[in-house]
């Protein structure tokens, strides 16, 4: 009882006691209980009412049966997991509640009907009735979609000269380090199959087609690991072919095992063990000739990863007003698990967002850095193009594999660049390589819907500020944090080597104006940025037979997508 002698007169207090009481007595069987507040002033003191709750308990009814039906393809113990009223236990109706909620959230049935048999009369056993309907167990999707934006890799022909010379095989692909402006179409197709072996198990077949990324995985899904409602397991493996950068093309096998954990509501714990191999399309790949055959090679990666979610964004990840979101990805990729690079890879991001003013404004904010290092001797020593000093300053020369590399640009992450588009350059070609360390913050300031002609209020705008960059080296990463202009700007025009020189260790900036147009499967987005302090790069070998010259990053950029930017 919350309600103590001395306490100032609460019906509040007195309403959650009743309540407390009420729920006591259904949870022990008395369905029929009464629990009447009463209160009364004390003639001697008007100023004190003693108060009392008058219980009727009613007769106490426990179960005599429960009755199952509908069950056939699943298993009978699967269901009695869920079931927590028993024969001879008082009748809790709390507890069927909680069986009718819990046979729902096992996904397997679309319909569960829990009642009391003849719940208005006075026997003292009653028989408790679960009725439920089995769900299909075979489901099929499809969907159809696209995205436009700068820098979209864009595949053509070069002279089998130009092709040679760089160490391909023609023909072969002419990409701008830029990209080009497009339309990427995705076409999907998933296949599940719930209820497998009269179990929760389920197996899933996702694939999508596009000309950015084919993809096709299997999974093989189980909810409740060993019956535990915080756990989770799955097994997946599958085969994806990806060009998301304009400097090449990545095809990976993989293979995972996978935990995952519901601690409390707000926190959830991944716990990866993974191998893949990956490997470079040599024909896609746009670096230092001499490189070619090197960053080219298959690679098998393998190692444990771990992942944590920290979500407390309302009212939903959709349109989040307040809150915030929180993720960090810790990854090892070691020897000692048979992986062929060893490498560890710390990856974080933090999101938070704020409402104010009558007209709701929300100011919304994301930060990510990521770090990585790598382990044991640079494979790269010897190769002409990593000789001597460029070791250490050639970009393409980091001994991580290329798509193992950090990355940064694009429409959910800097959008002063294209898609993965930021940070170092190869010294040749002047196409994006990645780095061992990324920065990016990203301000928004998401103004309330207007009326508007035809849209009505279904569109808003969003102002936004980009900053931050990819970096060949960890230890240049913060202290890049005050550079506004790319330092050395003079040595990127030196294109008279066989490599050029170049420093990319600055904050980049950009500004933009974004729309979203608001539909039931999530707003639809348009966003146009402007970058401030674009790179510069040398080119040395340029596809379209120009002699060496300075290139530089587009200064706009625009980005058509689904969803918000974070």
């Amino acid at each position: 009882m919350n309600a103590q002698a001395g306490q100032p007169f609460s019906l509040v207090t007195l309403s959650g006691d009743r309540d407390i009481v009420l729920q006591y007595y259904l949870a022990n069987g008395f369905d029929q209980v009464k629990v009447e507040i009463r209160q009364k002033k004390e003639t001697a003191d008007g100023d004190k009412t003693d108060v009392s709750l008058n219980v009727t308990e009613g007769q106490q009814v426990f179960v005599n049966r429960v009755l199952l039906s509908g069950v056939e393809k699943t298993r009978p113990s699967v269901v009695d997991q869920q079931i927590l009223v028993h024969a001879g236990d008082p009748l809790d109706q709390t507890a069927l509640l909680q069986t009718q909620r819990n046979l729902y959230n096992i996904a397997l049935f679309n319909e569960v009907v829990a009642a009391v048999q003849n719940p208005a009369g006075d026997a003292p056993q009653k028989n408790v009735v679960l009725q439920v309907t089995e769900a299909k167990r075979w489901n099929v999707t499809y969907g159809f979609g696209f995205e436009a934006q700068t820098g979209t890799p864009q595949a053509g022909t070069i002279s089998e000269a130009s092709c040679i010379q760089l160490g391909l095989t023609y023909p072969c692909n002419q990409l701008s380090p830029e990209g080009k402006p497009g339309v990427s179409p995705r076409v999907s197709l998933d296949v599940s199959r719930i209820n497998l072996r009269g179990s929760e198990d389920s197996l899933t077949l996702h694939t999508s087609y596009g000309l950015l990324e084919q993809v096709a995985t299997l999974t093989l899904q189980n909810p409740h690991l060993r019956g535990s409602k915080n756990f989770s397991a799955a097994i997946s493996g599958g085969y994806s072919n990806v060009q998301d950068i304009t400097t090449f093309q990545a095809s990976t096998l993989q293979g995972d095992f996978r935990i995952t954990e519901k601690f409390r509501r707000t926190h959830t714990f991944i716990y990866d063990f993974l191998y893949r191999r990956v490997k470079v399309n040599p024909n896609s790949l746009q670096v230092s000739a001499d490189l070619i055959p090197l960053l080219s090679q298959p690679v098998r990666v393998g190692g444990p990863s771990l992942t944590w979610f920290h979500d407390t964004r309302s009212p939903g990840p959709l349109d989040a007003v307040k809150g915030q979101y929180s993720t960090v990805q810790a990854f090892v990729a070691s020897s000692k698990f048979g992986s062929q690079t060893d490498f560890w890879k710390l990856d974080g991001t933090n999101s938070t967002y704020y409402q104010f003013g009558k007209q709701k404004y929300v100011f919304a904010r994301e930060t990510r850095i990521g770090y990585e290092r790598a382990q044991g001797t640079n494979p790269n020593v010897g190769n002409s193009a990593c000789a001597g000093v460029l070791l250490t300053t050639n970009p393409s020369c980091n001994s991580i594999p290329l798509p193992e590399r950090l990355y940064a640009g694009g429409a959910n992450s800097h959008r002063g660049f294209p898609i993965n588009g930021a940070g170092p350059r190869d010294l040749q070609t002047g196409f994006p390589v990645g780095g061992s360390a990324a920065f990016v913050n990203t301000f928004e300031l998401r103004l309330p819907a207007q009326t508007l002609p035809l849209v009505g209020n279904s569109v808003n705008f969003v102002i936004f500020h980009d900053m931050g960059n990819v970096f060949q080296n960890a230890k240049d990463m913060f202290p890049s944090f005050t550079r506004f202009n790319q330092p050395d700007k003079q040595t990127c025009a030196n294109v008279s080597g066989m490599i050029g020189t170049c420093n990319f260790n600055y904050f980049s900036h950009a500004v933009g104006l974004g729309a979203r147009y608001r539909t039931p499967v999530g707003p639809i987005r348009v966003d146009f940025s402007y970058n401030l302090n674009p790179p510069l790069y040398p080119i040395i070998y340029d596809f379209n037979n120009n002699p060496p010259h300075e290139g530089q990053a587009s200064h706009f950029n625009f980005f058509f997508s689904i969803g918000e930017s974070f």
